[in-house]
């Protein structure tokens, strides 16, 4: 198939080719079931389950209705991120979805050294499905059966690893509990991921965010305090808590 050719040999000029299509986004959709569909015989080559597999893949689902709410279409947009799913570059196992790398610095965590190129595992977090602490235990449990032979050490960049949750957030919320899973060993105060992830959007003035829920409520007066919400950066060794 012409597009798949494309795909592998330049993914940059295939997605500027695919996104001067008319439709574009439809067309992304299809590509990647297509390719989704053959990334499954890899799989199988490598001795990877099914039920992982199918795990992986249901993120072409959570970012196509992303599209609908986004772009009121089915479709993808995220190309950039479902291209590591196809090449077998990131899994989901469990709850989380990991996806080594080679680390970009040096740094020292409870007595340890990770130096930079070190591969390391970062952590994603897709949307869909409460956070709970024993689900993501799990998936971390799950990580260092996979990835056996690889001393783990995971990474997370992410608005849920933000200190100042903490402000508006009950200690036992399951969000500081997956904090507490990392050293945060850097934070991004002018991030506004958290309120794209919390909103759906994002507001020049807080007072028009929505307030449907109880996180939204309590972001949305935190923000109109004239407070940030960042992002932070974590790093998790194995055996960390």
């Amino acid at each position: 198939m012409a597009h798949k050719k494309h795909f592998y040999s330049d993914r940059c000029s295939f997605f500027e080719s695919v996104k001067q299509t008319t439709g574009y986004r439809q067309l992304l959709l299809y590509l990647f079931v297509r390719f989704a569909v053959d990334a499954h015989e890899e799989y199988q080559i490598r001795g990877i389950s099914d039920e992982i597999y199918y795990d992986t893949f249901s993120d072409i689902q959570i970012w196509c209705l992303k599209c609908l709410r986004d772009f009121g279409e089915y479709g993808i947009e995220e190309y950039n991120w479902l291209q590591e799913h196809v090449q077998l570059r990131l899994f989901r196992l469990g709850r989380l979805q990991f996806q080594p790398f080679a680390f970009d610095r040096d740094i020292e965590v409870e007595g340890r050294k990770i130096v930079k190129n070190q591969i390391v595992f970062n952590v994603h977090i897709p949307s869909g499905e409460p956070l709970i602490a024993q689900g993501a235990q799990k998936s971390f449990e799950l990580a260092r059966a996979f990835f056996r032979g690889i001393s783990p050490v995971f990474i997370c960049h992410s608005w849920l690893l933000y200190p100042g949750l903490s402000e508006i957030l009950d200690a036992d919320s399951n969000i500081l509990q997956f904090q507490n899973h990392f050293y945060i060993y850097e934070v991004e105060e002018d991030s506004r991921e958290a309120e794209q992830r919390i909103f759906n959007r994002i507001c020049a003035d807080p007072s028009e965010y929505e307030e449907q829920t109880r996180l939204q409520r309590s972001a949305k007066a935190f923000l109109a305090a004239g407070r940030k919400l960042g992002s932070g950066y974590g790093i998790k060794l194995n055996g960390s808590v």
